[in-house]
């Protein structure tokens, strides 16, 4: 049978230690790791308790606690992009994804000129699964995850749906949509869906063959639809919260993530059965920042969902493996990491397999980084390029980045943002609906505070406009943990209401929660970002992001959300252009690039 070298990176740390780990696996001859991907849906920095929050997810904490915990992990600020990303390596400027998602009735895709991670896998031997949520195109069959290199897939291609019924109303009405494979399954509307998706998994984990000739690793992709909307859960899982301090929407909201951890739990176990659990890799991500409409909390980042604010992009991640040398287990990673990143990651470094290079990976392969917690290889990081997103007020400088075109950049400490990165407010936990904050919330914004002054240099603009007895009122009220939101305004809000700004400018490893604008202050930087953003928008292909086509309406194919197009005939047309255009202006980005 088939075998991969894998882990030669660490070598020299298998020599440290006496205990099993994934460097040995490659003296051993031992088969190429198991890889379970879990991606979360909406699931937001404050949603975890390991990050302080009230929601409980005790699996999620111990897994990541003995694994390898990113603390300067990026995602898309929404769904459909964060899974090209994924599933590609590469921005989503660099497959047509970069605008809003797919919704359900448009002809748009991953396009089939990218080789998936899961056809990668599949070429190297693996058994490949998914199960949950596509959102990357099905107007074609062929843009069905079984014509991508999945085995099997259990589960939805739309954006949300409800969690029971499976129907999804959007644009053109409501239909159905849950497959097996590429065949609509209607044989079960009443189970909660991450209570399926969990007995899906463990039928595909007790039903994979382990030894003999057939055996084959296993890489399953479990991309759940919690925590996103709508808030539905079975009542026990709300139960528990019921006599907290949690608003009712936040008790749905934590019933749902509650559930999800004991999903993973449950998987856990499944492969410990199995006899898998040894050489497994697992590795969990969000796909997004929490969604503050509908219970996810980012707290103390700034933004939500659909924002390019730290709280729509940074996200909650972890990779553990029972493989890993002790000095990995328990770490965590602060290099700058982008989920574009897990695919050479797993390819090169995992399973050591050189990649082409006319696959125009975005993603770098940060698995040295990773176990060894050194310096990752990543320095910089487009968030996105978005052309047709809005554009307020005018361009600030010539000869560069517009910077009235949405955009986001980081590039070492720097993050700059342009055009209209979404709502930019500081949503407090929503643990607290009373009309006060609790303590925590208290502290922060007195350290906020000191904290704003310290980098300004001018503490008198945030305490001296407020007469004695108000400043001693606040020092009173910050004792007894009762602050308001409306104390600090400019704290929660960028932005005054109706001032048309264009461009910000933000040190985010001194200042993660985007509090100090320092555009004004570093005027070149700016210059240089917004340079590299222009760059970058030379190797941009046009937004795949037609109207929805009433053809793909539930009424015209049998109540349901299904392929509706004659495969082949569009997306040949949209490969051919799509590739071209990639070819031609990577040719000339890179001309730029090397001067």
């Amino acid at each position: 049978m088939w075998r991969i070298l894998i882990f030669s990176v660490l070598t020299a740390l298998v020599c440290q230690s006496k205990g099993h780990s994934v460097s040995q696996t490659e003296s051993e001859g031992a088969s190429p790791p198991n890889i379970v991907f879990i991606l979360a849906d909406d699931l937001g920095w404050n949603d975890v308790s390991y990050h302080g929050s009230r929601v409980k997810t005790p699996n999620i904490d111990s897994l990541s606690k003995t694994g390898v915990r990113l603390e300067n992990y990026y995602v898309q600020q929404v769904c459909t992009p964060s899974r090209a990303a994924l599933m590609s390596g590469r921005y989503p400027i660099h497959t047509g994804l970069q605008h809003e998602v797919i919704y359900a009735g448009q002809r748009s895709g991953l396009p089939l000129s990218v080789k998936t991670l899961a056809n990668q896998l599949k070429e190297r031997g693996y058994d490949t699964h998914g199960v949950g949520k596509w959102h990357l195109g099905f107007f074609e069959e062929s843009y069905l995850p079984t014509k991508r290199g999945f085995d099997s897939w259990t589960g939805y291609m739309t954006g949300n749906e409800d969690y029971y019924t499976h129907v999804n109303c959007e644009s053109l009405g409501c239909g159905y949509d849950f497959y097996a494979n590429s065949t609509l399954d209607m044989s079960d509307n009443t189970t909660y869906s991450t209570l399926r998706y969990t007995r899906r998994a463990k039928d595909i984990i007790m039903g994979h063959q382990t030894d003999g000739p057939q055996s084959k690793p296993l890489f399953l992709y479990l991309p759940f639809q919690a925590v996103h909307s709508p808030l539905q859960v079975p009542e026990e899982y709300i139960e528990p919260y019921k006599r907290s301090s949690l608003s009712p929407q936040r008790q749905k909201f934590a019933g749902m993530a509650s559930c999800l951890d004991e999903a993973i739990g449950n998987i856990t176990s499944y492969l410990k059965s199995k006899n898998m659990w040894e050489n497994t890799i697992l590795i969990f991500s969000t796909d997004n920042g929490g969604e503050t409409n509908a219970g996810g909390n980012n707290w103390p980042l700034r933004g939500k969902k659909w924002t390019l604010w730290e709280g729509g992009v940074r996200g909650v991640s972890f990779i553990h493996s029972p493989l890993f040398n002790s000095t990995t287990v328990g770490t965590t990673h602060r290099s700058l990491m982008h989920i574009s990143d897990w695919y050479p990651t797993i390819l090169e470094g995992i399973l050591s397999h050189t990649l082409p290079s006319n696959l125009s990976l975005d993603g770098v392969n940060m698995w040295r980084s990773l176990l060894t917690g050194s310096e990752g290889p990543r320095t910089e990081l487009l968030h996105t390029i978005d052309p047709l997103a809005s554009h307020p007020g005018v361009a600030l400088y010539n000869d560069t980045f517009p910077t009235n075109t949405t955009a986001a950049i980081r590039v070492g400490d720097w993050k700059l943002l342009t055009g209209y990165p979404g709502v930019d407010k500081i949503f407090p936990p929503v643990n607290y609906y009373s009309d006060y904050f609790n303590y925590r919330v208290s502290n922060w914004h007195w350290k906020t505070l000191n904290k704003i002054a310290r980098i300004k240099g001018d503490e008198a603009n945030y305490f001296h406009l407020m007469h004695d007895n108000e400043y001693h009122d606040l020092q009173d009220r910050h004792m007894q943990g009762v602050l308001y939101e409306n104390d600090f305004p400019e704290i929660y809000q960028l932005t005054a209401s109706g001032e048309v700004k264009n461009v910000w400018l933000f040190n985010i490893t001194e200042d993660p929660e985007e509090l100090i604008d320092r555009s004004d202050d570093f005027p070149e930087i700016v210059k240089q970002l917004l340079d590299r953003l222009a760059e970058y928008n030379l190797t941009a292909i046009p937004p795949n992001f037609p109207s929805p086509d009433p053809a793909g309406s539930p009424a015209n194919n049998g109540g349901a959300w299904k392929p509706w197009v004659n495969t082949g005939v569009v997306s040949t047309l949209i490969n051919h252009v799509n590739s071209a255009i990639v070819r031609t202006k990577s040719f000339f980005g890179q001309l730029i690039l090397w001067e």
